[in-house]
């Protein structure tokens, strides 16, 4: 073994839980297997992982450790920078079987330009370690050696050379200070950077068409700053920190194949053989100092060339419109930059001078990019509000097509964005508008789709209103002719209707074509909804149909029709030879056969009715309609309450006839004024005769006809026959007492006057009886017909 490699002394600060596992000289310590004995990590087999973590001086490597795992290494003071870490310190995290690595930071003044230690340290904790975490600032990412790429570029050609077989790592990139720059941005930088080194990398043969995957695992974090953020930074440590603990946590770090597969015991000698062998490669001395000063001259003329670009692209950054011959504009500001930089750098060093070339013409056309994509991303907006514009106005013209309007707005639309995406293309970069493009094609689909969808629903909305009205004229007839083919006539219309509606559109044998462009799945899709909205339409007018209202509306007026009507349509004039019993049964029980055809929408074959079998399933998806109970308009307790109330007043009909027919018996037959006529035919020749009689006659049928007309005869006749009784009292009471005061002997003329009275009397009474039994004659016919009414509706249900 190399004598710079032996033994050192114990390490004084061996007592804080930390072991300088390589000193500033570059001596490996001899207190490991004691420092690991202390932390009983000495008998822990496979059971334990090892994390190192590098990055420039100062930036705060030993606080993110000490914040992640609880280890106290020294971190540098706030009064003043210096070099805190010196060497290579270990330390076990207080959390797991995890020791920690803290590699002396890069770039820092007490090395200047040496910086053979550090590429060492940075290849033995890359050897040694399974994750590798590099801490940056947020400022650092993009830049070359502020981001430590040099030195990994040098650590990653040599790891390759000096070990045949490279272990996988995982590197962790922990940013700093993150506060403006998105964490997927900063991670893009990185990534692109890293390829770029793997890329130029000096690689055997047998690596030759890696990629740095193959060899390593990409990770980025981001957390915030300490000083100005610190609930955030403490929470962003407290979630990195559950990377490394929890094996449950989606991100967690660890995998097997990042370990070494040496046990804990013998990790000294591992360790110790690994720094022997980087320690006595000469591949790691710094390059030459010509080609220090060729990357130094070639950056800052790099960076002059960056600056005027950057003045001669500054009126067009951030323009908020459209910006003509733009590529007239861009195009000499990039060939400006590049010849500036060529005519003063070309003198360097050739790989240094086409190395930065190279990297200031990609910078440049990042930044190009950019710009061309604000103008296409304006682009676009305008050419969406100028279809949109064009579109409206075209399709509000009368009779205008839709396909023909679509064509023209997206050919107008088309035609402005390439003439201007075209005038903002320069030669040299990739100023693509072929994604921009695709972008505006699927929004003018995606317009026209929305658009397609409201033609769509028009059209369905007309189709319906036509086949509705159709049907509600169609209606009425099949109304008034009640059957058992109701429904099969009701569904006959709705589906020529329907067809009648959609023939128009029909292209094939099942295939449909709505003028509107559209894909064939797309207008089945369009055909299934009108006839969707056809069927709800349907639904709601059986809904109509199987209201009470109007079920009982129909029966009553077919029994009307059977029973008040004869076979001839003419209306009854009942008699007493009329059979008017049998008449009201069968209409009632034709009446009553009309409720199950109402109350159930079905064919005449027994075949309920249900929608179409292609759009049940859309149907049932509709709040609107109850597909299960489509057939059903009625329920059995709103059948029984109809039938009640057709009962009863089919009873008041039935009572009215019969009214009719007694009157009809109460009347004088015909002879008996026949019989009159001849009886007193000399008197009537007499009254002719005479003209005052005569006069009187006309008068007297002149005032009976207008009391006739105004219903006069009974209150006449009433008020008459009053008269008369109260006429025939008051003379009974007269002659009464007139007989009393003229003798107490009844005399001859007081016998006769009593005589009078009391013929009189009889007379009134007699005339009374008879008015009384007249009344009593009719008052039993009519009880005679409700027990005969009774009695039919008492009969069993079935004969109705």
């Amino acid at each position: 073994m190399d004598p710079a490699i032996v033994s050192e002394p114990a390490d004084p600060r061996l007592d804080k839980s930390q072991v300088q596992l390589i000193n500033e000289n570059k001596v490996f310590s001899s207190n490991v297997n004691e420092y690991l004995a202390k932390v009983q990590l000495m008998n822990a087999g496979l059971d334990y992982h090892l994390i190192s973590v590098f990055g420039t001086q100062s930036s705060g490597k030993s606080t993110l450790l000490n914040a992640l795992f609880g280890t106290s290494f020294d971190v540098m003071q706030a009064s003043r920078r210096h070099q805190t870490t010196k060497g290579i310190w270990m330390s076990r995290a207080k959390q797991d079987n995890i020791l920690i690595l803290d590699v002396e930071g890069t770039d820092g003044r007490e090395r200047g330009e040496d910086q053979d230690f550090e590429r060492k340290a940075a290849l033995f904790a890359l050897a040694t370690s399974e994750v590798l975490i590099v801490n940056m600032w947020e400022v650092q990412v993009g830049l070359y050696q502020g981001a430590s790429m040099g030195l990994l570029r040098t650590v990653f050609e040599v790891n390759l050379n000096l070990f045949s077989s490279p272990n996988k790592s995982l590197l962790l990139f922990v940013i700093r200070d993150n506060t403006t720059t998105p964490l997927t941005d900063l991670q893009a930088t990185l990534i692109d950077d890293l390829k770029q080194n793997w890329a130029a990398l000096s690689k055997p043969d047998a690596f030759k068409d890696s990629e740095i995957t193959d060899f390593f695992t990409l990770q980025f974090t981001a957390l915030p700053h300490k000083v100005l953020q610190p609930d955030a930074f403490a929470s962003a440590v407290d979630k990195l920190s559950s990377r490394f603990e929890s094996k449950t946590d989606g991100d967690y770090v660890f995998d097997r194949e990042y370990h070494r597969n040496v046990p804990a015991d013998g990790w000294n000698i591992y360790a110790q053989n690994i720094w022997e062998q980087i320690e006595l490669n000469k591949d790691l001395d710094l390059p030459t100092q010509y080609i220090l000063v060729a990357r130094f001259r070639c950056e800052e003329i790099a960076g002059e060339a960056w600056d005027a670009f950057e003045n001669d692209i500054r009126p067009v950054e951030g323009a908020a419109g459209i910006v003509a011959g733009l590529g007239s504009i861009i195009g000499p500001a990039r060939e400006n930059a590049l010849e500036i930089y060529r005519s003063q750098a070309s003198k360097y060093t050739g790989s240094v001078f086409s190395e930065r070339e190279a990297a200031l013409a990609a910078k440049i056309d990042a930044r190009l990019s950019t710009i061309y994509s604000a103008q296409l991303a304006v682009l676009k907006k305008i050419a969406m509000q100028k279809f949109n514009a064009v579109i409206s106005s075209e399709l509000a013209k009368p009779k205008a097509r839709f396909l023909t309007v679509v064509e023209y707005s997206k050919a107008e639309t088309l035609e402005l964005f390439l003439q201007v995406a075209k005038e903002a293309q320069i030669k040299g970069p990739s100023l693509s508008y072929d994604s921009t493009l695709e972008s505006l094609n699927n929004d003018i689909e995606e317009t026209v789709s929305r658009l397609r969808a409201l033609e769509a629903k028009k059209l369905a909305n007309r189709i319906i209103r036509t086949l509705s009205s159709n049907l509600d004229d169609k209606l009425s007839a099949i109304y008034d002719r009640l059957g058992p083919d109701f429904w099969d006539r009701i569904m006959g219309a709705f589906r020529a209707g329907l067809e009648d509606g959609l023939c128009n559109y029909k292209i094939d044998d099942g295939k449909y074509d709505l003028g509107l462009g559209a894909s064939e799945e797309e207008t089945r899709v369009e055909i299934e909804n009108i006839r969707m909205e056809a069927w709800k339409m349907l639904y709601r007018t059986t809904r109509e149909i199987g209201k009470r209202d109007f079920v009982l509306s129909k029966i009553k007026n077919h029994f009307e029709e059977v029973f008040k009507y004869d076979v001839d349509g003419l209306p009854r004039m009942w008699k007493p030879a009329d059979k008017i019993d049998e008449i009201y049964s069968e209409a009632v029980k034709e009446s009553l056969a009309l409720l199950p055809i109402l109350a159930n929408a079905k064919l005449e074959s027994g075949e309920k009715i249900y929608p179409d079998a292609d759009i049940i399933g859309a149907l049932e998806r509709d709040e609107e309609v109850d597909v299960d109970r489509f057939p059903v308009l009625m329920s059995e307790g709103q059948l029984l309450q109809i039938t009640n109330d057709f009962k009863k007043t089919a009873g008041s009909v039935y009572l009215d006839a019969k009214r009719s027919m007694i009157q009809s018996i109460k009347q004088i037959p015909v002879y008996f004024y026949l019989l009159l006529l001849a009886l007193g035919w000399n008197e009537i020749m007499a009254v002719l005769r005479n003209p005052l009689l005569i006069t009187v006659t006309i008068m007297a049928c002149g005032f009976l006809f207008v009391a006739y007309r105004l219903n006069l005869i009974g209150p006449m006749l009433s008020v008459g026959n009053a008269a008369v009784g109260q006429a025939l009292d008051l003379a009974k009471e007269q002659i009464r007492g007139y007989v009393e005061v003229s003798s107490p002997s009844p005399s001859k003329s007081t016998q006769q006057a009593s005589f009078i009275a009391t013929s009189t009397t009889t007379t009134a009474t007699t005339t009374k009886n008879t008015e009384s039994t007249g009344e009593e004659i009719e008052m039993e016919e009519l009880n005679t017909s409700k027990l005969e009414l009774s009695e039919i509706e008492q009969r069993r249900p079935g004969q109705f």
